[in-house]
């Protein structure tokens, strides 16, 4: 008997044309040269932190900023939400419900402790900061997530000297990350195709020479801190996960 898909495999860019928004900073999207996507690149070179052509345009522009609008309508809300929802789960690499709700129940707790219930999106930021697999690419390390996590599950990541294979797992202060010598010349490879860019969070020190990660404190986000490379309504997200 032959066994059919149930449902067809996109490709990860084409998730991307989707919400018109580089939202995991892929190189590769601006190699493509089809007519079809000259649009896209258009608006992508535009809110583009890397293009030294664009530097005017992000600098004095206030269009390059992201205001929903129409909040009043339902059907607009629901399509800034289904966005949303798209964006957060790509950035942090295809996330599933349970693990969200799970996160989003455990902000909540944090931050009834310290009775603000406005830090409750902070401590849900600070979670996935956290993630073994995010931080490999904070470090840039990594050209996207998919990539630390094939790192992790083929054996090549270890913490305090110890191989791990979940890529979900939170780092700890003064954890060390290091790879084995097989993924070394892979780790090079990324670096020198990475823009690194934006820089990496200050709770982490990397030795890019001996191709090391050392969690130096606890990951610390204000309120008004984004670190997600479009705009992202937090509240609004949790509010969709919390049941």
């Amino acid at each position: 008997m032959i066994s059919k898909r149930k449902f067809r495999h996109k490709p990860i860019y084409k998730k991307l044309t989707l919400l018109r928004k580089n939202v995991q900073n892929r190189s590769k999207l601006f190699k493509f040269k089809r007519r079809k996507w000259a649009f896209l690149l258009l608006q992508l070179s535009r809110i583009s932190k890397t293009d030294k052509r664009n530097c005017y345009y992000k600098f004095y522009d206030q269009n390059v900023y992201y205001v929903p609008k129409y909040n009043n309508f339902f059907s607009r809300n629901f399509k800034q939400n289904l966005n949303n929802k798209r964006s957060f789960k790509l950035f942090y690499g295809n996330l599933l419900r349970k693990n969200l709700k799970k996160n989003v129940k455990t902000a909540k707790i944090l931050s009834s402790k310290v009775r603000n219930e406005f830090h409750s999106r902070t401590f849900f930021k600070e979670l996935y900061e956290r993630r073994l697999d995010v931080i490999i690419v904070r470090s840039h390390l990594a050209l996207s997530v998919m990539n630390a996590r094939q790192l992790i599950s083929h054996g090549h990541v270890f913490i305090n000297n110890s191989r791990v294979n979940d890529a979900s797992i939170f780092v700890n202060e003064g954890d060390v990350i290091t790879f084995s010598k097989k993924s070394h010349k892979l780790l090079e490879y990324y670096i020198l195709n990475s823009d690194l860019w934006p820089l990496p969070p200050k709770h982490l020190q990397v030795s890019y020479k001996l191709l090391q990660i050392q969690m130096i404190s606890d990951v610390k986000l204000t309120n008004d801190s984004n670190v997600f490379s479009t705009w992202l309504n937090v509240s609004t997200l949790m509010e969709s996960y919390r049941h």
